[in-house]
């Protein structure tokens, strides 16, 4: 052993010696503490630690590193410049009012509400779950015209697998962990008792060490049916609104749903999908090379193309990401003055709008992003992003 090597036995075995016990209830203590905060998490589903898994998580593996292979020389990597443009966007309220909706932070009772999805252009669809294990979490409706809540149903399960929600055909779906079974769940859009669709055994990996883990799925409303994927092995199957028995879609071995009526291939945990489907007419899109795209756009750089290579777009910026609806880019700005700033650009109008300007010494809000919506805090009400179209 050399001094190198002996110093840094000596370094690790005073600090191995200093580091605090592992208290016996850390695992229920970090469950307990993510289970609220994570919408694609492992949720604490049972005292023995059986786990869901919710779209786009995997279960992660140790395994012991290969020899790494020989290395040759290679030219240095080509260092991206900074886009800098002349103004920063203006704010997005002025330049695009219409994709903006205001949403409460509380129900009239003071409970937190949570956005999810719209169920209409003017009907905000979330939830409300006390903090903590809650049992019976409630639905609840926001109308943005009259401005007023509407419970809509109590779910006698845990808050969790809300996390899949679906609308459409009038109804809204989500799924249920009972027992180890997938429980598919309806009411009507304007509120009622639960309905059970469907129920089936889920998808497992079996662990008699850590305890088993349980994948959920992913759900979409359409064509008087409700589908679904498993978020572990994919494959769409289908059952009437009404409920009965089940059926395989042919032709979706390995595909997610992606967005109605789109199922794909996930090409990696960002959402990308390649090899889509559409389940209502079986028209299948080519996939643009080395780009991520929506069903519509994609991004490659810093510019946007249509699918069907019919329009390209520059974006003014830099590290466009989280195409959201299809429609929304979020992305950097720099100015000649060195001021920073995290904007939307809107691809249906070609316009920028900016969220705020960032501070290296402030944090700035965070930003949820959804598959359908953005939004984020402000005062007493949720400032919520989206395609009012859709």
């Amino acid at each position: 052993m050399n001094d190198v090597e002996e110093v840094l036995r000596r370094t690790f075995a005073r600090a191995e010696a200093r580091m605090p016990a592992t208290p016996p209830d850390l695992l229920r203590q970090v469950t307990a503490g993510r289970a609220r905060r994570t919408r694609r998490g492992l949720v604490a589903a049972t005292a023995v630690a059986t786990f869901l898994v919710i779209w786009a998580v995997s279960v992660v593996t140790w395994r012991a590193p290969e020899s790494p292979p020989a290395m040759t020389a290679k030219p240095a990597p080509h260092v991206h410049e900074r886009r800098i443009v002349k103004e920063i966007a203006p704010p997005l309220e002025r330049v695009l009012p219409s994709v903006i909706a205001e949403v409460p932070r509380k129900v009239p009772d003071g409970e937190a509400f949570t956005p999810k999805l719209f169920i209409d252009s003017r009907t905000m669809l979330g939830y409300v779950s006390k903090k903590g294990y809650d049992p019976s979490p409630e639905l609840w409706a926001y109308h943005l015209e009259s401005q007023t809540f509407q419970r809509l149903t109590v779910v006698d399960h845990p808050i969790a697998p809300v996390d899949a929600m679906a609308v459409g055909e009038g109804v809204i779906a989500w799924f249920e962990f009972v027992d180890r079974d997938i429980r598919i769940m309806t009411i009507p859009v304007t509120g009622g008792t639960p309905h059970t669709a469907v129920s089936f055994p889920a998808e497992l990996d079996v662990d008699k060490v850590n305890g088993d883990t349980i994948h959920g799925v992913n759900l979409a409303v359409g064509d008087g049916r409700i589908f679904w994927s498993s978020t572990k092995s994919g494959g769409v199957n289908q059952v009437p609104l009404a409920g009965g028995e089940p059926s395989f879609v042919p032709g979706t071995e390995g595909l997610h749903l992606f967005s109605w009526p789109w199922a794909g291939r996930p090409v990696d945990r960002t959402g990308t999908m390649t090899n889509l489907l559409n389940l209502s007419t079986g028209e299948r899109l080519d996939d643009p090379v080395r780009a991520r795209c929506a069903v519509t756009w994609c991004l490659t750089g810093n510019q946007a193309s249509r699918r069907d290579g019919g329009k390209v777009l520059d974006l003014p910026g830099d590290s466009p990401r989280s195409l959201v609806a299809d429609r929304f880019v979020i992305m950097d700005q720099v100015d000649e003055q060195g001021r920073k700033a995290s904007v939307i650009f809107d691809l249906a109008a070609s316009r920028a709008g900016r969220l705020w300007i960032r501070d290296d010494h402030k944090a700035s809000p965070t930003l949820y992003v959804d598959t359908e919506m953005l939004y984020f805090k402000r005062g007493d009400t949720w400032v919520v992003i989206h395609d009012a179209a859709r």
